[in-house]
């Protein structure tokens, strides 16, 4: 049996530093935390903070990594236990719901000036309100039956893009007394993906499960190594 490695001290501050400056975001705004303010909470030194980060932006932008990451932790739970989780309606389901739960994450994909200040321009924050997904990502649930091919790569991830992202910002556009529950948004948007992206039959049951659901799983895993290689490379450990 493979013996799993404690943490380091230094994995553990580094941990601590990222979920107090992620607490303090949620509850002041990036504009009005300081460094000295993180180090206060977290009961350490500004200096040892800056033995990982140079800057508070950079800071901010591993704080912004860790929390797509953990979105993804959670995806990656749904699908490992329910396979239909990588038919495209239950996937962005999955992921706006989970989203929309998560501040941080909900604040990116929103563009929330009033959370994330400055920060709503670095370019995670663009890519995760813009639902950037790679035409490597579409070209895959095209070849796995999971995507309808009426259309090229480029328009229909433009296309599921919008389609995401609209019922996410519709709220604020609409009387409230015309807005629905998170549940009943994610199951609309579910329904509308289904029928505008999806070809009319489903993939056949033992070919999802014994397939399908594999190879997705493996790109899934792969990109969510590639987040946290990423993430590690923003630190000094």
């Amino acid at each position: 049996m493979k013996k799993i490695e404690a943490p380091s001290r230094q994995q553990e501050r580094v941990e601590l530093i990222l979920r107090v400056a992620a607490e303090q975001l949620v509850r002041w705004g990036y504009k009005k935390i300081t460094i000295n303010d993180i180090a206060q909470q977290a009961g350490i030194g500004t200096g040892t903070i800056y033995l990982h980060w140079k800057t508070r932006e950079s800071l901010f932008q591993a704080v912004m990594l860790r929390e797509i990451s953990a979105v993804w932790d959670e995806m990656l739970e749904r699908m490992r236990h329910d396979y239909r989780e990588f038919y495209p309606h239950r996937m962005m389901r999955s992921l706006l719901l989970i989203t929309m739960q998560r501040p941080i994450a909900h604040a990116m994909f929103i563009g929330d000036g009033e959370l994330l200040g400055k920060l709503v321009q670095n370019k995670l924050a663009i890519q995760t309100r813009m639902m950037r997904t790679p035409d490597q990502f579409v070209t895959l649930l095209r070849d796995q039956g999971l995507m309808q091919t009426n259309m090229s790569v480029h328009m229909q991830q433009y296309a599921l893009s919008a389609a995401v992202t609209g019922f996410c910002l519709v709220d604020p556009l609409i009387a409230e007394e015309d807005r629905v529950s998170l549940e009943e948004r994610v199951d609309a948007l579910a329904y509308v993906i289904r029928q505008s992206f999806e070809p009319p039959e489903l993939v056949a049951d033992d070919v999802m499960r014994e397939v399908v659901a594999p190879r997705m799983l493996t790109f899934f895993e792969q990109m969510n190594t590639d987040l946290s290689q990423q993430l590690q490379m923003m630190m000094s450990l």
